[in-house]
């Protein structure tokens, strides 16, 4: 936590955490990837992917021949990444930045935010800052996409004051040294009001039965609904006609039944 009592952004994803992420992404599904590869064939140019961690889209990317650099806030992870594309003979173009800070050389025909990771900017004048830095740096005709995730909260309940939630297992992945890390994690907080929740995420490193060493990362969140991100999109510079807000990763406008994710596309006019 830093001094003005918030969560340090890049502190979830470093450590034994990026090596986590690092393994998990080999075996990711991808589902993703199939809409943001679209896009980015279909702009032809440059492509800038934020929040690029591991390397899980930017990687499989780069070895199709487009054109993808990538920005993350976490050293670590960019450590994973470039280690991973070492493996595979690719060389990206990384950049330590955080989101709301973006500057990088060059504008870009397609910026995009995988796997919800927009949520990660939890000042409310920041998240703006990122979609005005974005729309500044992609060209005329140039689009921004991304997606974030539904949060069920029932409103109608009364808050729950039960924090921290207790600890539950997450993920277990065998990392390259042959040692196991199992993953668990819990809600420490959560804000109805201000959209928000807090979670630690705790990190076993087991050789056998043996615990090798433990990490206990905290982080926080935010969660957003389709006006709010219009109007946000709006005041960032992008015209109400250029953006669309679909369901799931398909071409349907996103609705009810959509409970995986909301796409969000924005043209740069």
């Amino acid at each position: 936590m830093d001094a003005a009592g918030g969560y340090d952004e890049a502190e979830l994803f470093g450590g034994l955490a990026a090596e986590q992420w690092a393994v998990a992404s080999r075996a990711d599904p991808r589902r993703d990837a199939p809409f943001y590869r679209e896009i980015i064939r279909t702009q032809g140019g440059p492509a800038l992917e934020l929040g690029c961690g591991s390397g899980r889209l930017l990687l499989t990317y780069l070895a199709e021949g487009l054109d993808v650099s990538g920005c993350d806030i976490s050293r670590d992870m960019l450590a994973a990444c470039r280690q991973e594309a070492a493996r595979l003979g690719l060389d990206p173009t990384l950049y330590e930045q955080s989101m709301q800070d973006l500057a990088v050389p060059g504008t870009f025909r397609t910026i995009y935010i995988p796997c919800g990771s927009f949520a990660c900017v939890m000042d409310r004048q920041e998240a703006l800052q990122t979609l005005q830095r974005c729309h500044a740096q992609l060209d005329l005709g140039g689009v921004l996409a991304f997606n974030v995730f539904p949060v069920g909260i029932n409103y109608a309940e009364p808050p729950g004051d039960d924090f921290p939630t207790p600890w539950e297992r997450a993920i277990q992945v065998d990392l390259p040294n042959g040692n196991r890390l199992e993953v668990s994690s819990r809600w420490t907080a959560l804000d109805r009001v201000e959209q928000s929740w807090q979670e630690e995420r705790r990190y076993d490193e087991y050789a056998g039965s043996d615990l090798l060493r433990t990490e206990t990362r905290s982080g926080q969140g935010r969660w957003y609904f389709r006006n709010e991100l219009l109007w946000m999109l709006q005041l960032a510079g992008f015209a109400p006609g250029d953006v669309t807000v679909t369901g799931d990763f398909t071409p349907a406008q996103f609705g009810p039944r959509h409970g995986y994710t909301m796409v969000i596309t924005a043209f740069r006019r």
